[in-house]
């Protein structure tokens, strides 16, 4: 028993000792070039035929683009499977080809929403601004030439008109970081409250039905004025702006419960090592949820993990929920509930590992 003991502690304090380079190479590696993956990101292209600027754009893999007609791409934008459309205009190629003689610019217009991913929404305009000018740039060059001097027209720089129509803008960056900080706030207040009730109110139980009233029922309640205090305090002083605050304050009661119930369950399961896990599985949702950036502006680790981490759907609920104006939010509710069931069924094989040998 003793071995044991002193094993346990010697994996404890080695991975203590891990956590700065865990926690900063987690952090670091999901972040490290989204600039350079931006040709990851889906965006729909919605045209009635081909163009030259399409083809420069898929020669280049500008994005990862997807021909949609408009209703499918406003759809899908509101969802969250593309982060952008790029529309062209229906004679765009027409005024392309005879710009020289009438001097119409063909446009481009450019849909994103701040809302679903604010930072993605600014790279994206950067991006396709910089690749429009670069275009305009080749075209009035190539025009020059042809023409020697010879009635050139205005504006010969700046041919294709890009214009941007923000579908979701949100206020600042503090509305855009909001569904992102509730979820990670609302499962660090989980881990507190998990830590006081282990060491003030846990004991023995011989009877499931007090066992989880005082392992979750009580971390559960406490979690709920987290809840309540936080969206107040937001009303009164904070004040980021919400779309749907009646949805909100039940959705947030299930995220709350839901983490309650996966931090009990393995703290429960694995007395002290359960806590390493929390701890573990807090680092991989500060990187891995695509809480700041799009995840595919991430590498394929992130990626892959980031579909098994509440985190990540209940930053998707919180981001329809308070700036995209959609109540379609029971995909992220199923999965949450989920979560929280196989927490329960831990907890449950916790109370068996643990209490039952007693009786």
């Amino acid at each position: 028993m003793i071995q044991g003991r002193k094993l346990k502690l010697l994996i404890v304090l080695f991975f203590m000792s891990l956590i700065p380079v865990v926690y900063s190479s987690l952090f670091l590696g999901a972040l490290m070039d989204p600039y350079g993956k931006v040709s990851e990101l889906p965006v729909a292209v919605v045209t009635r035929q081909a163009n030259p600027v399409l083809t420069a754009m898929n020669e280049h893999h500008l994005f990862k683009l997807e021909n949609e007609n408009i209703n499918q791409a406003n759809a899908d934008l509101r969802q969250g499977k593309v982060y952008a459309i790029v529309q062209f205009d229906d004679n765009f190629n027409d005024q392309l080809n005879q710009f020289v003689k009438n001097q119409q610019s063909p446009t481009i217009n450019l849909i994103t929403s701040e809302g679903l991913s604010y930072t993605t929404s600014k790279l994206l305009k950067n991006t396709m601004l910089q690749f429009t000018t670069e275009y305009n740039n080749q075209l009035g060059q190539k025009i020059l030439t042809t023409m020697q001097g010879e009635n050139i027209p205005t504006g010969v720089g700046q041919i294709i008109k890009l214009q941007n129509e923000e579908r979701h803008p949100v206020k600042n960056n503090g509305t855009a970081m909001a569904p992102y900080i509730f979820s990670l706030t609302l499962f660090v207040g989980g881990i507190f409250i998990n830590q006081f009730v282990m060491r003030t109110l846990s004991r023995k139980h011989l009877d499931f039905g007090r066992y989880w009233i005082t392992e979750f029922l009580v971390p559960f309640i406490i979690a709920s004025l987290q809840v309540f205090i936080l969206l107040l305090v937001n009303q009164l002083f904070i004040k980021i702006q919400i779309d749907q605050m009646t949805l909100l304050v039940p959705f947030a009661l299930l995220v709350a419960a839901t983490f309650s119930s996966i931090i009990v369950a393995l703290n429960k399961l694995i007395p002290g090592i359960g806590s390493l896990m929390v701890l573990l599985l807090t680092m991989l949702q500060t990187s891995s949820s695509g809480g700041t950036y799009a995840i595919e502006l991430s590498g394929s680790f992130f990626k892959i993990v980031n579909a098994f981490l509440p985190m990540t759907y209940s930053i998707d609920g919180f981001k329809k929920l308070i700036s995209l104006n959609n109540i379609d939010i029971w995909p992220e509710v199923f999965i949450l509930l989920a979560f929280f069931t196989l927490g329960q069924l831990i907890l449950v094989r916790a109370y068996r590992k643990h209490e039952l040998p007693l009786l």
